[in-house]
């Protein structure tokens, strides 16, 4: 049968039955009347024959059985059973105990799991016979295996003729619905408010229908807990020719909030209107749709599609746009939030265009996005005035998230540019350089070689594999010459020397590890870095270190810029092993010893031995000895300076490394005159925390 025309004839069935006058014939029987009516609609394609059996029952009350048998219309069906009773006072027809029931509707909707369905309507009413105008009221509705519907119904005859179907409570009816398109949402626990009115106008000329479904502390989760929605509030509202259908759909979502995985909207701050114009669908499932959603806040979306074999296994086509005249919002919604970018924020325009197609499983996007004048800061770290056309081929899953596919072509390069960026000491300025984005990779193409305080910092064979997924995997070479590292280092240690060298590095989500090393001076001496890695980049649990190599370290400098008193001499230095968690020292293994024969004298100042006293042994020096040394002398020299420390699952062991007699030294005098400091205790274990306490007393933070 024709769909569209199913509602408008069944209405139609109910209000002429008793209002149109047409030729009949009577014969008299004891208590009734036998009555035959010929009904010829050709407005609406309905002929037919409606007889029955009507009973005086007393004064001005009757009775009616009788059922309709089809000539010609859209409906096709077994026999249409229809019963009544009804008072003829006050010149109207008030119907009482009204009952209609079509046996084998021919209708197959699986949308609505309904197949030759059962039909009845139960109820009363009140027709006007004189204006054609009926009113019925607590119908109740009954299809098939859906859920028993209240409504109500009423006609005019103004204006070519009105119909309006309203039902007071469609929520059970809705999630039937949903739930046989969308077997799992049977599962979800939902609640809400809703109406829904159903209406025909120009019924006698060109009639339209109409929908409109309104919503109020809609609330619904479902079972995985992905998808929430609380107090929602809006409407839907759907018009249509019925002639030529071309259905016309509009959403507006007034307050409430939603959540779906880690996406988080707050529609009460950012309401959402959508207006989408569809055909009906053919035969085979096509249908075309032309949608445009305006998101205060978020921006504007327009799109065009076609979709096929909607019934049973959907595929899809188009092309979308997408545009907002200020990027912080929808950036915070569908990039920071999600992804727990604390800290990040942006700003700017940005604009999407792309053809899409696909199936539920699978989403393929090609198009181009743009920037213009973005700004991306996190913490003291800002990009300005950013500027991109980056053309790019995605896939989304069933979820629509991206997700590497083999099939996909290649993206074509664009261009981004930065006006500035600043981090702390470091400022670039117009940085520009080519990029590929997709969903199997990002790839980089020549980066512009950084002047980074009186050096360089370069950045080459930049690539990211599978960057939309937890298996990413980011590699590329650094190469860095002469770069100044007292400017860049903190103030608490400043660090005077310089860098260079060649790093491969390869970043996954939970490791990062390199090959080759950073060498240059700190201090006057000869540093390398190498074994640089870290563990779970991006937890608060993450893990990093490396092994650090210093030899013929000045000591002089190094001292009076952490204001540990005096040490000349030079110094060789292996920190191995070093892992920092939680941003302090997990564990490592460190060697220090003054370098042998390196022809420069060895001085120490009593702050110094005091320093080194607190650290070694957690005391300082004491005695009235000292106190008579420190009035006359402030230096002493010394014949050899030792130590080695260790920490491992917070316990910290501190050793010195000059042995005579069975004495442990760290700081050894020369044969005529000094100063000893003496690891008493070699065995002695304490805590870390005791012994940042150590140091904190001797360097101040």
């Amino acid at each position: 049968m024709n769909r569209r025309s199913l509602f408008f004839s069944a209405c139609m069935l109910l209000l002429l039955i008793f209002t149109t006058p047409q030729s009949s014939f009577s014969k008299d029987g004891g208590f009734g009347l036998n009555w035959q009516f010929s009904v010829d609609l050709p407005q609406a394609g309905i002929a037919g024959v409606l007889k029955g059996y009507v009973e005086h029952l007393k004064g001005s009350q009757f009775r009616f059985n009788g059922e309709y048998l089809n000539r010609k219309g859209p409906i096709e069906s077994g026999p249409i059973k229809l019963s009544t009773n009804f008072d003829l006072d006050s010149g109207l027809l008030r119907l009482n105990s009204f009952q209609l029931t079509i046996k084998n509707l021919k209708a197959d909707l699986p949308q609505l799991g309904l197949s030759n369905p059962d039909l009845s309507i139960t109820g009363k009413g009140i027709i006007d016979p004189v204006s054609g105008a009926a009113d019925f009221k607590d119908l109740l509705l009954k299809a098939g295996n859906l859920p028993e519907l209240t409504t109500r119904l009423s006609y005019t005859p103004v204006r070519d003729g009105s119909c309006l179907l309203e039902i007071s409570n469609p929520l059970p009816l809705l999630e039937r619905i949903v739930e046989i398109n969308f077997p799992d949402f049977e599962k979800w626990d939902k609640e809400g408010e809703f109406s829904l009115k159903i209406a025909l106008r120009k019924i006698s000329s060109s009639p339209e229908a109409s929908l409109r479904l309104d919503f109020n502390g809609l609330s619904a989760a479902s079972a995985d807990g992905l998808a929430l929605i609380d107090s929602m509030k809006g409407s839907i509202e759907a018009d249509s020719l019925l002639d030529n259908p071309q259905p016309t759909l509009k959403a507006h979502f007034q307050s409430g909030e939603a959540l779906y995985d880690t996406f988080y909207v707050n529609i009460t701050k950012h309401p959402l209107h959508a207006e989408i114009e569809s055909t009906i669908p053919d035969k085979s499932g096509r249908i075309k749709l032309k949608t445009h959603l305006n998101w205060k806040g978020m921006g504007d979306f327009k799109a065009d599609a076609q979709l096929k074999n909607i019934f049973y296994s959907p595929t899809f086509s188009g092309n979308a746009e997408y545009k907002t005249a200020e990027l912080s919002a929808p950036f915070k919604t569908f990039a920071i939030d999600p992804f727990s970018l604390e800290g990040l924020g942006g700003n700017g325009k940005f604009a999407l265009r792309c053809a899409f197609n696909g199936t539920k499983a699978k989403t393929h996007l090609r198009g181009e996005m743009s920037f213009e004048n973005c700004t991306v800061r996190k913490d003291e770290t800002v990009f300005s005035d950013i500027n991109a056309d980056l053309p790019f081929v995605l896939s989304l899953n069933e979820r629509f998230l991206p997700q590497a596919d083999q099939t996909l072509p290649y993206s074509p390069a664009g261009m981004i540019s930065f006006d500035e960026i600043k981090s702390g000491q470091l400022e670039i300025t117009n940085f520009a350089f080519p990029i590929s984005v997709s969903s199997n990779s990002i790839e980089f193409g020549t980066i512009p070689t950084i002047s980074l305080e009186g050096g360089t910092f370069n950045l080459s064979d930049l690539k990211m594999r599978h960057p939309f997924n937890d298996d990413f995997a980011l590699n590329g070479k650094i190469v860095a010459k002469g770069i100044n590292l007292l400017p860049l280092s903190p103030k608490s240690l400043p660090i005077n020397g310089q860098i260079s060298g060649d790093l491969k590095f390869w970043l996954l989500k939970d490791h990062l590890s390199t090959s080759g090393k950073l060498y240059g001076n700190v201090y006057g001496g000869e540093m390398t870095i190498d074994e640089i890695f870290a563990e779970n980049p991006f937890e608060d649990s993450r893990q990093y270190g490396a092994d650090f190599n210093v030899t013929h370290l000045d000591l002089e400098p190094l001292s009076k810029a952490l204001d540990i008193g005096r040490i000349t001499g030079r110094m060789d230095l292996e920190l191995n092993e070093l892992v920092i968690a939680y941003d302090q020292p997990a564990s490592f293994h460190l060697v220090a010893r003054t370098t042998p024969g390196s022809g420069k004298s060895g001085d120490i100042s009593l702050k110094a031995v005091n320093t080194l006293s607190v650290i070694g042994t957690g005391s300082g020096l004491t005695g009235a000895g000292v106190g008579v040394f420190s009035q006359f002398f402030k230096e002493f020299g010394y014949a050899g300076l030792g130590l080695e420390c260790t920490l491992n699952d917070d316990i910290f062991k501190i050793r010195g490394l000059i042995r005579d007699d069975g004495i442990e030294y760290i700081i050894k005098r020369p044969p005529l005159f000094g100063i000893n400091v003496i690891n008493s205790n070699p065995e002695n274990l304490i805590s870390f925390s005791d012994m940042l306490k150590r140091l904190k007393r001797v360097i101040g933070n």
